[in-house]
């Protein structure tokens, strides 16, 4: 099919269907057979993270590549990708899946991003496809140690006041590798630490709840900011101030 993008340019597009997911990508930025491989790579992705967390809802997803798109993102069954990601085998697919599987409706955004990251390197781990690496060099392996890495830098010490509690950092979109990058990777490193210590069972329940803060305290035995020193103390770094300051954005809804 196509569709006019701009007076001056009409894009070709594709489609590839594999299961549950449909591919709708940029025919010139892309092969055929690639987008097909990509789609069912993205249909097994699905099938193992709805095993991971439990989910079996089988909702159908639709994966748009543009050459337009910068920042991946998810919004209902939809998932937008950067098409030269894809076309590099970098694309986030397997966090963006795992946000549409988990929205995470009462969680801040260091636990929903945080998740998406640590269930999008599990997934891999498995066999089920890719890790991105957009953030993380080794994903779970290594995500500690790139997380005391960033904290011994100050962006990561700026950024440090979001994770585990609310908001996100300022500038976030616009400086994805001086903002997002750290702070994605501690998220990342602070949910591996509380699934290692109370089981992905639990950390999937806390997903889905919408009163995130009681229900922390309720399943885990513990608040948000006790796990946050406890997972800080074990990379030897050195807290900043808990509460963000009023700058931060209280959304989760960014995305790598």
């Amino acid at each position: 099919m196509t569709r006019q993008s701009d007076p001056a340019r009409t894009v070709r597009r594709g489609v590839a269907r594999r299961g549950r997911v449909t591919v709708v990508y940029e025919a010139d930025a892309l092969s055929r057979e690639h987008a097909h491989e990509f789609a069912a790579a993205a249909a097994r992705g699905l099938r193992e993270l709805e095993r991971l967390t439990g989910l079996s809802g089988r909702p159908r997803l639709r994966l748009e590549l543009h050459s337009s798109t910068r920042i991946s993102s998810a919004r209902g069954r939809t998932i937008r990708l950067p098409i030269y990601r894809v076309a590099a085998r970098t694309a986030p697919y397997l966090h963006e899946i795992a946000h549409v599987l988990l929205p995470c409706p009462g969680a801040p955004a260091w636990f929903s991003e945080g998740l998406a990251g640590y269930l999008e390197s599990t997934a891999s781990e498995r066999g089920a496809g890719y890790d991105s690496h957009l953030f993380t060099a080794n994903g779970n392996a290594g995500v500690h140690s790139d997380s005391a890495r960033w904290l011994a830098d100050p962006r990561g010490q700026a950024v440090l006041p979001f994770v585990g509690t609310r908001g996100t950092p300022p500038g976030i979109l616009a400086d994805r590798h001086n903002i997002a990058a750290p702070f994605y990777v501690c998220s990342h490193s602070l949910v591996k630490f509380l699934a290692d210590q109370v089981g992905l069972k639990l950390v999937i329940r806390l997903a889905r709840s919408r009163r995130f803060a009681p229900e922390m305290r309720r399943l885990t035995g513990r608040p948000a900011s006790a796990w946050r020193a406890a997972w800080l103390e074990s990379l030897g770094a050195v807290a900043v101030p808990l509460n963000p300051p009023a700058a931060g954005t209280p959304s989760a809804d960014t995305a790598p």
